[in-house]
C-alpha cells in the first residue's frame, strides 16, 4: 500500500527531511488511508416504497396475514419487518409506504386459501414464503414455487456465491425439471399468477393441485411434502426417487377438467373472467385423469353417480368438439384467436393446444368409461350390471367422433385399459377393425339398454353400420328405433328449446343446477338445449341408408321431412344428387353439431367444398402424444 512505501522511504531520508513538520507525516498518512478505502460501499439508503401483488396456493382468502422481512445481500434478516393482510379472496395484498434499505426481502403469508380440488375454502391455514428482489419491481406474486425454490436459492447465493438473479433463474428451472414440467421456466417465480391464464399459470395450478392431491387435502401433510421437496432440491436441484414417484403419480391422475372448472368459477365469483388453462401440454408425463378405485363402487347410487359424472364430462367434451369441428368444416365463422384460426384455415399444427386438449380429453373420458364398464361387469350390486351396456354405448360414440377427426385410434377398451394404466406404448388400430369391434359390442348392448339409453345406443350402432357399409343391418336397427315411438321431429321453435320430443342425448343449460356453458358457447349454441345426438340425425342416417339400398323415393321422403319442418321447399331429385342433398341438410339443419365434416367426407366432397388437400381430411396427432407413446404414428402430411 502507498502508506507503507512512504514510511519506508522516510526512514532513509536525510536529517533535513526528517526534521519536516509533523503535519507532513499526517498528510502522507491521510493520502495512504484514502487510497486503501476506495472499495468501501456507501451505507445503504433508506427508501419508502409501496409493494403489491397476489398470494396464491389457490388464491389466499381475505384476511390472510403477510409479513415482509428485509434481507441483506447474503439473504440474512436485517431485523426490519412490515405486515399487512390480503384484501380479497383473490389473494390481493398491498404494503404501503414501507421503509427499506435493501433490495432483498422474504415475504411470508399465513392464512386459508381456495382449494382447487374441492372447490371450497380450506378448513385450516397454511404458510408460504418467497425470496424477492424488489429493485425496479413494485409488484410481485407469492406462490408455491417460491416456497419450493427458497432453500435452493439460499444455497446457491450463500454457498455457491451466485448472485441473486442467477440463483433465482437456476432454481426455478431446476424446480420445473424436477416436477416434470416440459415448458421453459420463467426467470422468476414471482412473475407467475393463476389469474393470467398463461402456460405458467396452468403449470402452477397443476403443481399446486398435485401436491394437494398427494397430501389428501390435509394441510399438515401438504406442508410436510412441500418441506421435503424443498429439502431435496437444496444442494443439487434434484428430487429423490421416492419423492419424485409420489409427485408423478399424483400429477398423472389429476382431474384437470374439474380443477379448471373450480378455479375459473372462483375467479368469476370474485369478478374476474379467466380463459381456459392448457395443462396437458406443459408436462413430460401423461395426465391420464383421476383414478377411481374399485372400492368406490359399493352401491347402486355409486354407479349412478359415476355414470352421471361421465355424462356431464361428455357434455363438456362435445362443446369443444362442436366448436373445432364447426370451424374446420366452415359452419362457424373465423375468429381472431390464432389457435382457433388454425382450424378455420385448415392449418392445424401438431403443437396446437386446442387439438391436443381435445385429444387428451377423449382418452381421459374413455378411461373413466372403461372403468364403469369393467366394474359393472364384476359387481353383485342389484341393477348395477346395466351400466356395462350404457358405458359401451358411450365408448362407441366417442370413438366414432375421434375417427372422424384423427382417423385410426389407439383402441383402449374395457379388456385392456388396466394393463395400459401406466402408459406403455400402444400402436393405432385400423378404423375398420375398431368399428367391427364396437358394432359387435353394441349388438349385445343395445337390446339390454334401459329405455332412456336405447335411442343413443341404436343411433350410434346405425352410424357405425352405415360407415362400415353394412346398410341392410343399419336399416334393421333404424326401423326398430323409428317404430319405437320414443322420439320424433320437434317443431322449429322447440328443437333447441325443449328436450322432447327430439333429444336423444341432450343437456338443458338453463335447468336448475346446470353447469355453465363453454366460454365460447356463443359461437355454436342454438338455444338452451345442447344436443349431442337428436332425432333429426336418425332420419338423415335412414335417408343415407335407403339411398345406398336403392330406395331413392324413401330416401327423399325422409330428408324432406327435415327440410319441410325447417320451412324449406321439398327437393325432387334422383341419382347421386340425392346423396349430396343429404349432406347439405347436415350442413344446414345440423351445423355445429359435429356431423357435417364427416358427411362431406362420406359424399367425397370435403376436399372440394373446403378447398383442402387430401391429407387435411384428418387432423394431426398432437406432438405431446407422439412423445409419450413411442408406437404412435403421425397422420400423413404432418
Amino acid at each position: 500500500m502507498p502508506l507503507f512505501n512512504t514510511l519506508y522511504k522516510i526512514s532513509f531520508m536525510t536529517a533535513r527531511f526528517i526534521r519536516l513538520k509533523p503535519i507532513l507525516l499526517v498528510l502522507i498518512a491521510l493520502v495512504g488511508i484514502s487510497s486503501c478505502s476506495k472499495s468501501v460501499d456507501p451505507p445503504p439508503v433508506e427508501n419508502s416504497i409501496s409493494l403489491s401483488g397476489a398470494a396464491e396456493k389457490g388464491p389466499f382468502s381475505k384476511g390472510a396475514s403477510l409479513t415482509i422481512q428485509e434481507l441483506d445481500n447474503q439473504l440474512k434478516p436485517t431485523g426490519r419487518t412490515f405486515t399487512t393482510k390480503t384484501i380479497d379472496d383473490k389473494g390481493s395484498f398491498e404494503f404501503q409506504n414501507i421503509a427499506l434499505k435493501s433490495d432483498f426481502i422474504q415475504v411470508n403469508i399465513d392464512g386459508n386459501y381456495f382449494d382447487e380440488i374441492t372447490g371450497h375454502q380450506s378448513t385450516t391455514p397454511i404458510k408460504l414464503s418467497s425470496l424477492v428482489n424488489i429493485r425496479d419491481k413494485k409488484q410481485f406474486n407469492l406462490n408455491i414455487f417460491g416456497q419450493l425454490e427458497q432453500k435452493r436459492v439460499q444455497y446457491l447465493v450463500q454457498s455457491q456465491k451466485l448472485d441473486f438473479k442467477t440463483a433465482k433463474t437456476q432454481a426455478i428451472a431446476e424446480v420445473y425439471k424436477a416436477l416434470f414440467v416440459g415448458t421453459a421456466a420463467p426467470s422468476t417465480t414471482e412473475s407467475i399468477s393463476l389469474s393470467d391464464s398463461s402456460d405458467h399459470a396452468a403449470i402452477l395450478l397443476a403443481v399446486s393441485a398435485a401436491l394437494l392431491k398427494a397430501s389428501e387435502s390435509d394441510n399438515v401433510k401438504l406442508v410436510a411434502l412441500i418441506q421435503t421437496i424443498a429439502d431435496d432440491l437444496e444442494t443439487d436441484g434434484r428430487l429423490s426417487e421416492t419423492v419424485s414417484t409420489v409427485f408423478k403419480n399424483s400429477l398423472s391422475h389429476l382431474n384437470t377438467d374439474l380443477l379448471i372448472f373450480n378455479i375459473k368459477k372462483h375467479y368469476k365469483d370474485n369478478g374476474l373472467e379467466l380463459k381456459n388453462f392448457n395443462i396437458q401440454d406443459q408436462f413430460t408425463v401423461r395426465i391420464v385423469g383421476e383414478i377411481i378405485k374399485d372400492s368406490f363402487f359399493k352401491t347402486l347410487e355409486d354407479f349412478q353417480t359415476f355414470n352421471n359424472s361421465i355424462r356431464l364430462d361428455m357434455v363438456r367434451l362435445s362443446e369443444k368438439y362442436f366448436i373445432l369441428e364447426g370451424l374446420y368444416s366452415g359452419t362457424l365463422g373465423n375468429t381472431t384467436l390464432e389457435d382457433y384460426t388454425q382450424f378455420y384455415r385448415h392449418r392445424v399444427s401438431a403443437s396446437n393446444p386446442l387439438n391436443s386438449d381435445l385429444y387428451n380429453s377423449y382418452y381421459r373420458l374413455i378411461r373413466a368409461i372403461n372403468l364403469l364398464v369393467d366394474q359393472s361387469r364384476k359387481t353383485k350390486v342389484m341393477d348395477a350390471q346395466q351400466f356395462q351396456y350404457t358405458g359401451y354405448t358411450y365408448l362407441a360414440l366417442l370413438y366414432d367422433q375421434m375417427i372422424n377427426l384423427w382417423g385410426d385410434p389407439v383402441f383402449v377398451h374395457p379388456d385392456n385399459y388396466k394393463e395400459l394404466e401406466n402408459g406403455p406404448a400402444i400402436a393405432r388400430s385400423k378404423t375398420e377393425n375398431v368399428r367391427t369391434e364396437l358394432i359387435n359390442g353394441l349388438k349385445t348392448a343395445v337390446p339390454k339398454l334401459a329405455q332412456a339409453d336405447y335411442g343413443l345406443g341404436a343411433t350410434v350402432l346405425a352410424r357405425l353400420l352405415r360407415d362400415q357399409g353394412l346398410y341392410a343391418e343399419a336399416r334393421v336397427q333404424l326401423d326398430r328405433l323409428m317404430q319405437s315411438g320414443l322420439y320424433s321431429l320437434a317443431a322449429p321453435f322447440k328443437v333447441h328449446s325443449s328436450l322432447v320430443p327430439e333429444g336423444i342425448l341432450s343437456w338443458d343449460f338453463e335447468a336448475v343446477g346446470s353447469i355453465p356453458r363453454n366460454d365460447n358457447a356463443a359461437w355454436y349454441s342454438k338455444g338452451r338445449i345442447h344436443h349431442i345426438v337428436r332425432y333429426s340425425e336418425v332420419l338423415l342416417i335412414s335417408s343415407e341408408v335407403d339411398y345406398h339400398l336403392g330406395n331413392t323415393l324413401s330416401s327423399l321422403q325422409q330428408f324432406n321431412q327435415i327440410r319441410k319442418r325447417n320451412g324449406s321447399t321439398e327437393l325432387i331429385t334422383s341419382g347421386p344428387s340425392v346423396w349430396l342433398a343429404i349432406a347439405d341438410v347436415y350442413g344446414q339443419d345440423m351445423k355445429n353439431e359435429g356431423l357435417y365434416f364427416a358427411a362431406l367426407k362420406r359424399v367425397q366432397r370435403a376436399e372440394l367444398e373446403l378447398s383442402i388437400d387430401k391429407n387435411k381430411l384428418l387432423l394431426p396427432i398432437p406432438e405431446v402424444q407422439l412423445h409419450q407413446n413411442a408406437l404412435l404414428t403421425q397422420n400423413p402430411g404432418y
